[in-house]
């Protein structure tokens, strides 16, 4: 296994026992129980994300969350070859809580009738929380809500990324200028106000405008061939080679605080949609 793999096992081992920890303290909190799950499969161990993924179904149909069955029953389907009774007992249960499917798509609110918008990754997110977390610039109090929010974001329909900093900045964290400025130090990724540039013309083009507003990168302008790009996560690299791969640009980030980045992306979305007119 290389570094960085152990590096990212690491990082989900450590955020498994975050998190059980806050089972510990709220052991039907909904939020936690779909971040064990997700962190299980991606740690590969199947039989425990099953586990929780159980225990979010009984969560779920206790306190009838219809807006979490539709998630629930396109993921439980996927353990119908190793658990197939239970998948199975599971699956009639929350479908008798009033829910309809649309052949051939994937199963919605039949009060609503639409399908809920696909969750963002947030693997990169949990990682930064906890990195946060473990070199003390959080409390355990402030690492478990920031975790519970930004898993809760992920889930809904928003028009924003769900980040560390937007979750930060919503909570009215009086120290983000500390926290950010130590964010780049670490990362050796510098901060930039956006309010000091134009957005180019051709930064609604030069990538999809989902990039900006799912993963947390917003191209605002150019040196000379290179594009410079606003984030909200200095230390995911692999979003860097992402928005390099994509637009064919060498890129340069810069660490932006989330309400210029959102008023940026404001700009971007207007500058997509007098492109599209």
């Amino acid at each position: 296994m290389g570094k960085e793999a152990k590096q990212i096992e690491q990082v989900l081992a450590d955020g498994i026992v975050m998190l059980e920890q806050i089972l510990e303290v709220m052991p039907q909190d909904s939020v936690a129980l779909k971040a064990l799950y997700s962190a299980y499969c991606q740690s590969g161990q199947r039989d425990r994300a099953f586990e929780y993924l159980g225990k979010l179904s009984d969560v779920v149909y206790d306190r009838s969350e219809t807006e979490s069955a539709p998630f629930l029953l396109e993921h439980l389907r996927t353990f119908s070859e190793s658990f197939p009774e239970e998948v199975a007992a599971r699956i009639a249960r929350l479908e008798s809580m009033g829910l309809q499917e649309e052949a051939p798509g994937p199963m919605v609110l039949s009060k609503e009738g639409k399908t809920p918008k696909g969750e963002a990754d947030i693997s990169e997110e949990l990682a930064l929380a906890w990195k946060l977390y473990e070199e003390k610039q959080f409390s355990q109090e402030e690492y478990s809500s920031i975790v519970h929010d930004i898993t809760e974001v992920s889930t809904k329909d928003i028009d924003v990324p769900a980040s560390v900093l937007h979750v930060l900045n919503d909570r009215g964290f009086n120290q983000m200028n500390r926290i950010m400025n130590y964010m780049s130090s670490r990362s050796g990724v510098p901060c930039l106000s956006l309010l000091n540039f134009e957005l180019a013309e051709q930064a609604s083009d030069v990538l999809p405008l989902s990039v900006a507003e799912r993963d947390g990168a917003l191209p605002f302008g150019f040196f000379g061939n290179d594009l410079l790009v606003g984030v909200l996560n200095p230390f995911n690299n692999a979003l860097a080679d992402k928005v390099e791969t994509i637009s064919g640009h060498r890129c340069h980030t810069y660490l932006v605080h989330p309400d210029e980045y959102d008023t940026a992306l404001g700009k971007l979305r207007a500058m997509a949609e007098s492109a599209e007119a």
